[in-house]
């Protein structure tokens, strides 16, 4: 667990240097829920991580069940921030939502890469 938070935190380390890099050396301007964005999905992936390591060792249907079940909830759980902000926002920016829709697929990513090896290393 501990292991694996680390990583998790090196890894959104690396994401929001890059997001400031990206933003200082090019024209474009991320609004400011684009940082709590990036907390957003850090705070999902810990707890993800947290609620499906226990499982990695009892049966492979409880553990396939209990994956799938948090992929849906981080869906979910994405969907309505998206949503919340597109309700809730008077200004609608699509590189906001680029940078958001982004996010997603690399901590999804990056999720599946940590359970892997961890199932690897059994």
């Amino acid at each position: 667990m501990k292991n694996s938070s680390i990583k998790i935190l090196i890894f959104s380390i690396i994401l929001g240097g890059l997001t400031l890099v990206v933003t200082k050396l090019s024209t474009i301007s991320l609004p400011t829920i684009s940082w709590y964005s990036l907390l957003f999905f850090v705070i999902l992936t810990l707890a993800i991580d947290a609620l499906v390591t226990p499982y990695l060792k009892t049966k492979n249907t409880q553990f396939i069940t209990i994956f799938m079940g948090s992929m849906a909830i981080r869906m979910l759980l994405s969907l309505a921030f998206l949503l919340l902000y597109l309700i809730f926002s008077w200004e609608k920016n699509i590189i906001f939502i680029t940078y958001y829709l982004l996010l997603y697929l690399f901590f999804t990513g990056f999720e599946i890469y940590l359970l892997l090896s961890k199932l690897r290393a059994d």
